[in-house]
């Protein structure tokens, strides 16, 4: 079976095809890293280590409320200070990857959304692809391959933490919540209607890649009731709009997220991603909880990315093993990842030791 074959299998079917699937996200300034200690230069990662899926570059839209880059204010020898077109200023490190520290927001009421920002978002807007020649490029080159491939976007929670911080959003949640049904009322109507021009113009793609990262490593950002009121409802009509397509949507979401899992269950989402390990979670757990509501889901991810940052052979066939078996034992549709990107403090060797683990265990049959 091709890589497109055994992801439709486990994400659009939820069935076991004859293997699992492999892929991986990598922090910024680990290929450079690697390259150091032997990876070809500038080599095409999916292609030089045989993973499953081909994330189509140029596929991700601005979804600020005005459609601009980031603009550098301030900087030092070690950081930039960006203004993001909300009004928003966060700092970011220059030669390395990390969370991004919140300066300041112009975004934190509904007075300023209704006055400035709202009505920008209405409609469809074709600034909001940066390069629009590139993604045409991009699909067709992806077209060709037999990988999966997929569309990426982010969702409400992570737009609402960029354009008004978490403590505003948060907090609004419960102070004026008029307020946030309505910004993620009308941001998922943008991001549907973005998707849909690039999928009518550029083409359908095998998948739609999504992120909401809604979690601390010990509890949620917000709570179940609140995610129920506010965020369900987006994430299910997203989960409509790509079952219409005839596509899956696969959701990334950092930390720990079991409190929301029956409702993510609900909303239709075919996979979940990233299944932390460091937040208590387990991908067998999951699949058998899922299972308990009469629902089906894949899944991607789970293997405690500290296992690698070990580069201890034995810690590390420890990790994997294990779950690859529950996985088997279980029946559960899996892309083997790690619970986070890998970081440049993972050795090379390291990593192509992950995939040999992987590749010895990771038939269904």
């Amino acid at each position: 079976m091709t890589s497109r074959e055994v992801l439709t299998a486990i994400f659009r079917d939820k069935s076991c095809p004859e293997r699992m699937g492999v892929f991986e996200w990598f922090w910024q300034d680990t290929p450079k890293e690697w390259e150091r200690q032997g990876l070809p230069p500038g080599v095409d990662i999916p292609e030089h280590f045989d993973l499953d899926v081909r994330e189509i570059k140029e596929s991700m839209f601005r979804t600020t409320g005005d459609p601009v880059e980031d603009v550098v204010v301030e900087e030092d020898e070690e950081t930039v200070v960006k203004l993001n077109g909300w009004g928003a200023r966060h700092r970011e490190w220059k030669d390395k990857p990390g969370t991004p520290e919140h300066l300041g927001f112009e975004l934190t009421n509904e007075e300023v959304w209704r006055a400035k920002y709202r009505d920008r978002l209405l409609g469809v807007d074709r600034r909001r692809f940066p390069d629009w020649d590139g993604l045409v490029r991009n699909y067709a080159a992806a077209e060709s391959s037999a990988r999966f491939r997929v569309f990426q976007q982010m969702l409400v929670v992570e737009i609402m933490r960029r354009a008004m911080g978490d403590i505003v959003f948060c907090e609004s949640m419960i102070l004026h919540p008029r307020w946030i049904h309505d910004f993620c009322g009308v941001v998922t109507d943008m991001i549907i209607a973005h998707l849909d021009l690039a999928i009518r113009e550029v083409g359908r793609p095998d998948g739609i890649w999504a992120y909401d990262d809604m979690g601390y490593t010990k509890a949620p950002f917000f709570s179940p009731a609140m995610y129920r009121e506010f965020i369900f409802p987006c994430h299910r009509r997203l989960a409509g709009f790509c079952h219409d397509h005839g596509l899956p949507l696969i959701l990334h979401a950092c930390g720990r997220i079991r409190p929301f899992l029956a409702h993510l269950a609900e909303a239709g989402l075919d996979a979940l991603h990233s299944i932390e390990a460091k937040a208590g979670q387990d991908v067998a757990e999951f699949a058998a909880a899922v299972a308990a509501m009469g629902r089906k889901m894949a899944f991607a991810g789970n293997i405690d990315v500290r296992a690698f940052e070990s580069n201890d052979p034995a810690a590390l066939k420890a990790e994997i093993v294990p779950k690859l078996r529950a996985v088997r034992e279980g029946r559960i549709p899996y892309l083997f990842m790690s619970d986070h990107s890998i970081p440049k403090t993972v050795r090379l060797a390291t990593y192509e030791r992950a995939l040999e683990i992987f590749r010895a265990n990771h038939g269904y049959f």
